[in-house]
Parts: structure tokens; sequence; C-alpha cells
């Protein structure tokens, strides 16, 4: 075996041994990750498990004979811009009636 020969060897399995470091310092930042993304999915999936059931409070008496304003319908479907822009200007007509 010759100089030359015994320096390869010593290169490629440096070069190996380097591979191999790097292989699982990879693996350890993939499991970092992952184990990151579950705890998003999971803060997520608890946020957003579903329509809350509010709680069932009696209504306290009224003093005028007035009926009460209905509750606003719940969307089924995302609301369009111009939807929402029309809502919004009705809201502002109808702010100065209850302020005064």
């Amino acid at each position: 075996m010759g100089p030359m020969q015994a320096i390869m060897n010593g290169v490629i399995t440096i070069f190996f041994y380097a591979m191999v470091i790097a292989a699982v310092w990879k693996l350890f930042l993939m499991a970092g990750d992952l184990s990151e993304i579950k705890t998003l999915l999971s803060d997520i999936r608890r946020n957003t498990a579903g329509p809350a059931v509010a709680p069932v409070v009696p209504a306290p008496a009224a003093t005028s004979s007035a009926p009460a304003p209905a509750p606003p319908p719940i969307l089924s479907r995302p609301m369009s811009l111009e939807s929402a822009e029309a809502l919004l200007r009705e809201i502002a007509a109808e702010e100065p009636k209850t302020t005064a």
C-alpha cells in the first residue's frame, strides 16, 4: 500500500464520517421541526374545535315593550367583499341612531 493510497483512504474515511454526522444532524433538525409543526397543529385544532355553544343566560326583565332585536344570522359560507362593505356601510349608518 503506497502513501497516496493511505492518504486517499484517510480522506474517504473522513468524508464518510462527515456525511454520517451531517445526516444524523439533519434528522435531529427534522425531528425538531416536526414536533413544532405537531404542536402548532394541535393548537390550531384546539382553538378551532367547532362552534362554541353559548351558555343559556336568562335575559333581564325588559322595561320597555319594544321587542328584542333578532340575533344576526350565522353565515354558512365566506362573505364577499361587496357584501362586507355594504354591511359596514349599514352599521355606520345605524351608529348615530343608537348613540343618540
